[in-house]
């Protein structure tokens, strides 16, 4: 299986070049190659992971036996309130760094905190865009994911939820300063993590790619990505080996840099009512909105749906129906008045339907959500599908 490498590490090299990438170190082992005494001889560091990242993961546990600090507190979909509770924990500690050891959720909480005071009123300006009420002088994140797939440890803004909708922090200074890509420490993720992490990132590239806020270089970073991203699911989604882990990391943040500069759209404007009100993880809910978004883009503007567009849409489909099979998620069933709320929440998200290329209305969205099937009943097309992906294992 080919991933293009030397064209997806060319333009990651670029993108940090020209400041739309933090500092990048990649390579298998390049956690390792932190020096967790020099970085705590610089100054106070904090560790933002799990409980089971520090069991399991070496830097971890070689950054708290350097005397870090570590919080711990980390789950899937932060809120404002754990925003709150970490930034209390460096209003408290003063870190000169934070090194945010986890996927998506673990490294955007860090983000966030980092620039956000601990109280209500600066949370809400800065999440309203005011940069004044962000501390002057935060510290620095080194985000070392864990996953591949969401971006997170190279895009300007991080996600949170407040009462239950999604919310995000937007800024410039949201990036993390440094970013260690280590394809060791995406081998050992379970499939209910790394399947939703992979969905997320093929949608990257695909909205990336059709997004109107797309720039040259962000286009050319989105369709690199996204046939990477393709030639990997056309194995078996199991990572076994760490050539393959390496390079499906790499693909993955390049999507994320793309998704850095034109924002999401559509598919992510409707997935987050689904993960908010269902639990449904992030991934699979991008990839269940994209399923029928393709389609009605499809529709409205064939031009913009090239024939690789639509196999990285069925590629989506494909693994989504596998995941439903295996019992990795299941449809929500809407009907009636909750899929009036899902497209509700959706239409509702006009920062990122701005960018969409054509204009999703209320009656097309039912229709083509009817149509396509994957929100409004169970297995349905996943068993008829299923077939077509190899297993996981």
């Amino acid at each position: 299986m080919s991933m293009s490498s030397p064209e997806v590490h060319r333009l990651l090299a670029e993108a940090a070049a020209r400041g739309a990438a933090p500092a990048l170190e990649a390579g298998f082992g390049a956690a390792g190659l932190l020096d967790p005494r020099a970085l705590t001889a610089a100054g106070p560091v904090l560790l933002v992971a799990s409980e089971r990242a520090v069991r399991n993961i070496p830097l971890a546990a070689d950054l708290l036996a350097a005397g870090a600090s570590h919080y711990g507190r980390t789950h899937p979909n932060p809120t404002t309130d754990d925003v709150i509770a970490l930034s209390a924990l460096i209003e408290q500690f003063r870190p000169r760094t934070i090194v945010a050891i986890g996927g998506g959720s673990t490294i955007d909480l860090a983000k966030a905190a980092r620039l956000l005071c601990p109280d209500r009123l600066s949370i809400d300006a800065g999440l309203r865009g005011d940069t004044s009420s962000m501390r002057a002088d935060p510290p620095e994140v080194i985000a070392v994911p864990t996953l591949a797939g969401t971006g997170a440890e190279v895009t300007p803004f991080a996600t949170l939820y407040r009462n239950r909708r999604k919310v995000s922090l937007d800024a410039p200074a949201v990036r993390p300063e440094r970013a260690v890509l280590d394809g060791s420490l995406v081998l050992s993720a379970p499939p209910e993590h790394s399947v939703p992490a992979l969905l997320d990132a093929l949608c990257h590239a695909v909205e990336a790619g059709w997004s109107r806020a797309r720039t040259p270089e962000s286009k050319r970073a989105a369709v690199v990505a996204r046939e990477a991203l393709v030639a990997h699911l056309s194995a078996p989604l199991a990572v076994r080996d760490v050539h393959q882990a390496q390079e499906l990391l790499s693909a993955t943040t390049l999507a994320g840099t793309a998704i850095a500069v034109s924002r999401t759209t559509a598919a992510h404007a409707f997935s987050y009512h689904l993960t908010a009100e269902y639990g449904i993880p992030h991934g699979f809910a991008c990839a269940m909105s994209m399923s029928w978004v393709e389609k009605h883009l499809a529709d409205r503007r064939p031009g913009i749906c090239s024939p690789k567009v639509r196999a990285a849409a069925e590629a989506i489909r494909r693994v989504l129906a596998r995941a439903e099979v295996d019992g990795l998620v299941e449809s929500p069933r809407l009907s009636g008045g909750r899929l009036e709320a899902y497209i509700d929440a959706g239409l509702s998200t006009q920062t990122r339907l701005s960018g969409h290329p054509v204009r999703i209305d209320r009656d097309s969205a039912r229709r083509f959500v009817m149509w396509d099937g994957f929100l409004t009943y169970p297995r349905g097309n996943a068993v008829a599908s299923a077939h077509l992906l190899d297993s996981y294992a």
